[in-house]
């Protein structure tokens, strides 16, 4: 579990290893900025930013978005919980609002909920594996 968390925290190496999160860099910290790039099945990539409003160590990190001057507002969340000695399952996903957050969803829900699958199993193969991700 703490292997996961360990991997989680490390913004700065998400893109080694996360095929969602492309460039990212930040400190794990309630208030400071997490900027980015997503990149969404058959999408550029598109840079962006957010900031931490959870932590609680080894077990959730939380942090919000907005898009189009606030019409969108995201709040996503990676939760670790424990299973037994070793093990442990990783949820995360996406709450979408705003104005337009509907539509956006609606647009874009598929390929949002895709790419955190695919974020989620990246991590998993790394962390039973044992591995780190590679430093660039």
């Amino acid at each position: 579990m703490e292997a996961v968390w360990e991997i989680i925290g490390d913004f700065d190496g998400w893109s080694s290893w996360n095929p969602l999160y492309v460039e990212t860099s930040g400190t794990l910290r309630v208030g400071e900025m997490i900027r980015f790039a997503v990149a969404l099945d058959g999408m550029k990539p598109q840079k962006g930013s957010a900031t931490v409003t959870a932590v609680e160590p080894a077990k959730l990190l939380e942090y919000q978005t907005r898009a189009f001057g606030g019409l969108v507002r995201a709040t996503r969340y990676v939760e670790v919980r424990q299973l037994g000695p070793g093990q442990c399952t990783v949820a995360n996903g996406e709450h979408m609002g705003g104005p337009i957050g509907p539509l956006v969803y609606w647009m874009l829900g598929e390929k949002v909920r895709k790419g955190l699958q695919d974020m989620n199993h990246a991590l998993k193969q790394l962390a039973e594996s044992g591995g780190r991700p590679a430093v660039s």
